[in-house]
């Protein structure tokens, strides 16, 4: 997993960069974006996907409610 920053922003001015300047001892620039991903384990998706699809008899119909309760179980992680 690449965990390095997306963007960068300068001290003293707010600047945006997709790449990181140079440190001048004045401006100097931090990196944003820099927190890991969430992700489910698939015996986590399984445990969402049996609970989701316990009484459901087409799979296709609830595509939806199994994708927002796999976001809901990512975004509990911590």
């Amino acid at each position: 997993m690449n965990n390095e920053p997306v963007a960068w922003i300068r001290s003293g001015d707010d600047q945006l960069s997709l790449v990181k300047g140079v440190d001048d001892g004045y401006m100097v620039w931090n990196p944003l974006y820099t927190h890991p991903a969430k992700t489910l384990t698939i015996e986590e998706i399984t445990e969402v996907s049996k609970e989701i699809f316990k009484g459901y008899k087409n799979f296709y119909h609830y595509q939806i409610n199994f994708a927002r309760a796999i976001l809901k179980k990512a975004s509990e992680k911590s």
